[in-house]
């Protein structure tokens, strides 16, 4: 059953301001809706509003102050797109993917807030990942919330300016050798950024969503090196490759980690090779879901196509 747009859906948005999160936020938005976005960045906030948004200024350790804030705001629902692909000192995977969803439940059923949409990511489970395990135990929290919720689960999501697409853009462009992790036959389905956004603000709208997890993938399947091989084509002149096996990538990682506190300037960390050891597909048919959800996805190959060209002409 869709619900009724006559009244105007306010809507509570963390992690709404990043390469995914702001395009859903816009989407949202742009639906009708009143959209709320926690920022922390004092400097961002005019520009935010400027664009239509409410924002309230503020972190999710804070937990009376979110509260507080909820509480006097009647929202109908929350979206939780809050997520790190890297754990550094002070915002470790666990403490985003799992102390902070824990906060934003309790606030929400504190605050009489019972419709939750969270970001979690395909390949969530326990596994030598702490990027998916913690996703994976901050997704099971809100599935035993008892809150009126719908989880998504992206496999890689590509647009414009996404930094995954964009490192290894940069890596075929700047190496002569252009390195590949352990065999490369690590399998993806990528989904353009357009319809993850359709899908979260659909969503709000469609009664048929509540207490359902939604595996989001392109049309198109691709191993890791397919993708750098896609980027080659684009990108001439064509480099010669190299493999690297996974332990040999991982251990060296781990050493320049514990001598590189922070180590923000490390193009991956050891966490996201282990990720890279798991494919990231779909479990099965999804054209009921991509009907349900009205997504209409943009191939891979034609985006990059398009993103790459640009800077030659």
């Amino acid at each position: 059953m869709v619900k009724n747009r006559g009244k105007r859906m306010r809507v509570f948005i963390t992690g709404g301001t990043g390469f995914v999160g702001s395009v859903i936020s816009e989407k949202i938005k742009s639906s009708g809706a009143s959209v709320t976005l926690l920022e922390r960045n004092k400097n961002k906030i005019p520009r935010l509003k400027e664009l239509g948004f409410e924002v309230f200024e503020g972190t999710l350790e804070e937990k009376s102050v979110i509260d507080g804030f909820l509480s006097l705001n009647k929202f109908d629902a929350i979206v939780n797109l809050v997520g790190i692909i890297r754990s550094t000192p002070g915002f470790s995977f666990r403490k985003v993917h799992v102390d902070y969803v824990n906060t934003l439940l309790e606030s929400a059923k504190k605050n009489g807030i019972n419709r939750f949409i969270h970001m979690s990511t395909l390949g969530a489970s326990v596994n030598d990942s702490k990027y998916f395990s913690t996703k994976y135990e901050g997704e099971s929290l809100v599935k035993h919330s008892g809150l009126k919720w719908t989880v998504f689960e992206p496999s890689l999501i590509f647009g414009d300016n996404a930094a995954f697409f964009d490192d290894l853009i940069n890596l075929v462009k700047t190496r002569a050798l252009v390195p590949i992790i352990g065999t490369g036959e690590n399998k993806f389905t990528p989904i353009d950024v357009s319809s993850v956004a359709n899908a979260y603000n659909n969503s709000l709208y469609n009664d048929k969503t509540i207490y359902k997890s939604f595996q989001l993938c392109g049309p198109d399947i691709y191993t890791f090196e397919d993708i750098i091989d896609l980027i080659m084509e684009f990108s001439p002149p064509k480099k010669l490759k190299i493999h690297t096996p996974f332990f040999v990538v991982e251990k060296s990682l781990s050493i320049v980690e514990k001598l590189s506190t922070p180590f923000k300037n490390i193009p991956i960390t050891s966490d996201q090779v282990r990720m890279l050891k798991y494919d990231s597909v779909c479990s099965g048919d999804t054209s009921e879901f991509d009907e349900l959800l009205k997504l209409k996805k943009t191939r891979l190959k034609d985006w990059l196509k398009r993103y790459l060209l640009k800077e030659y002409n």
